[in-house]
């Protein structure tokens, strides 16, 4: 039976569990030098507290007794005067040392039997000083066996006084002298284990790092190569799933996930382009078919209306006038919206047939005007032109069908007493044609929506406006087959400016179509 998989740990643990022991080892270095600091400090307070005064104490207690020692042999063999008062001096001085022995060592076992054997010693030695010297008459040592065997006894406990001085001394010495040693040894060896443990810590360090860039970085720059491969054009490749921390892998799962979704889409939009481009060839070859079979049919209404109106068919009444002039009128409406579909059909199909020649554009904007101006005048409009001579590269049968769109739909759309303005003029690259009207305008929230196939605004709706919606679609067309652009500013209830340019004879090579 397997054990279960760990669960993958989380950027944040990782990331936490680096810098954890990061920490512990930059925490180890940091407390070395302090613990050394301390330990220095304890071994020289030890050092400068105690064996050193135990050193000097001791030299200069053996100093003291053998002056004292001196002086009894010159006042016990010679009984000079003061000789007392210099012992009293001596054994003041010695007592002071002993004290100070005693405070130094307190109950050190180590030193306490040979400061035990060195008191004795001096408190014997000096109660023989005493005696001998401020004792009277001396007693010659040779003579008296007493006197003798009391000196003898004196030299010994000197001798045993000095012995346990030198003890002291040479313990204080060798301790002082073995914590130094320690010390040292302790300086060189921290010194040797910070260099242990700075090494230990880069290479942790090093290790941490390259570590969590295996678990970290190299995941993502997995997914990342991936992502680069797939925007290549490589399709198929994935991501894996099943190393790096628990985002990654999630973030590796999104990622193939969104790539699977993508393709499907992409099978999809396919399919559905496919069908699509299948249905408007269909639309096209529909739109084509029907519009070829209703010219013929709507040809004979047309011209058996006119031969009505001419009184072919007899007189006939101002009433029948009337029904025969409504045929006529809507008759022509469904020729101009058959002709518009076929030539959008075309201009879908093969693009706009247009030749690229030099002619005079304000000539053909005054033929425009010139026929409309009948119509701008039923309607009770003021038709104005402004036109500068200019030389273009073009087809001067598609751009009249252009600016006779524009300044129908400017007198279509502007109320009586209003005014359309047409202008022509020319810059350095490209000659305008303008068609400003004082008519209803366009909502702005619409404006976009201009050019598009059968688009008419709310407001030439609201109004009962006629029109198919295709006459700026085609203009659109023949603006961009001549290499030009048409724009458009509006203001609702206040008009509209249409901007038709094409390229000037003088700025070069015909575009193509």
């Amino acid at each position: 039976m397997t054990a279960p998989a760990r669960p993958p740990r989380r950027v944040s643990q990782i990331l936490r569990s680096r810098s954890r022991d990061m920490l512990v080892l930059v925490v180890a270095v940091a407390l070395l030098g302090p613990v050394m600091l301390l330990v220095q400090y304890f071994f020289s307070q030890r050092t400068s507290t105690l064996y050193t005064p135990i050193v000097d104490t001791t030299s200069r207690l053996v100093i003291d007794m053998r002056w004292a020692q001196s002086d009894l042999r010159m006042g016990r063999v010679y009984d000079l005067p003061g000789a007392a008062d210099r012992l009293q001096a001596r054994r003041t001085d010695s007592q002071a040392s002993l004290d100070e022995l005693r405070r130094l060592i307190g109950d050190d076992s180590e030193f306490a039997p040979a400061l035990q054997e060195l008191s004795t010693a001096s408190d014997a030695w000096w109660r023989y000083a005493n005696s001998v010297v401020g004792g009277g008459a001396t007693v010659p040592v040779d003579t008296d066996p007493a006197a003798r065997e009391a000196f003898t006894a004196a030299l010994a406990d000197f001798t045993t006084m000095v012995t346990a001085a030198d003890t002291l001394h040479g313990l204080a010495v060798d301790k002082r002298t073995e914590i130094r040693d320690l010390r040292t040894a302790i300086l060189v060896g921290g010194f040797a284990l910070a260099g242990v443990i700075i090494v230990a810590a880069s290479v942790a360090i090093a290790r941490g790092t390259r570590r969590t860039a295996e678990l970290i970085v190299a995941p993502v720059e997995e997914l990342a190569e991936v992502a680069r491969n797939d925007t290549g054009g490589g399709r198929g490749t994935r991501a894996g799933t099943d190393t790096g921390p628990a985002e990654v892998r999630a973030l590796a799962a999104a990622f193939n996930s969104l790539l699977d979704t993508r393709d499907e889409f992409e099978t999809t939009r396919d399919e559905q382009l496919g069908r699509l481009q299948e249905l408007d060839r269909q639309k096209d070859a529909f739109v084509s078919t029907v519009s070829h079979e209703l010219r013929t049919p709507l040809a004979s209404i047309v011209g058996y209306t006119e031969m009505l109106c001419d009184g072919d068919g007899g007189e006939l009444t101002d009433a029948q006038h009337r029904l025969v002039a409504v045929v006529q009128r809507n008759a022509d409406r469904l020729r101009g919206l058959i002709e518009d579909l076929l030539t959008l059909s075309r201009i879908e199909a093969q693009g706009l047939d247009i030749d690229h020649d030099r002619l005079s554009l304000d000539a053909v904007v005054a033929n425009v005007t010139e026929s409309l101006r009948p119509v701008a005048a039923r309607a009770g409009l003021t038709l104005v032109e402004r036109l500068e001579p200019a030389e273009v590269i073009g087809d001067a049968l598609q751009l009249e069908r252009a600016v006779t769109n524009l300044v129908s739909n400017a007198i279509k759309f502007t109320p009586g007493d209003g005014t359309v303005t047409v202008t022509v003029g020319a810059d350095q690259h490209v000659a305008t044609v303008t068609v400003a009207d004082t008519g209803i305008g366009i909502p702005a929230a619409e404006q976009e929506h201009l050019g598009t196939r059968f688009f008419r605004s709310s407001s030439a709706q609201h109004r009962s406006i006629p029109g198919t919606g295709l006459g700026l679609s085609i203009v659109q067309a023949i603006a961009e087959g001549h290499g030009g652009t048409l724009e458009c500013d509006s203001v609702e209830d206040e008009g509209t400016t249409f901007r038709l340019t094409v390229p000037l004879w003088s700025a070069g090579a015909a575009p193509t179509a």
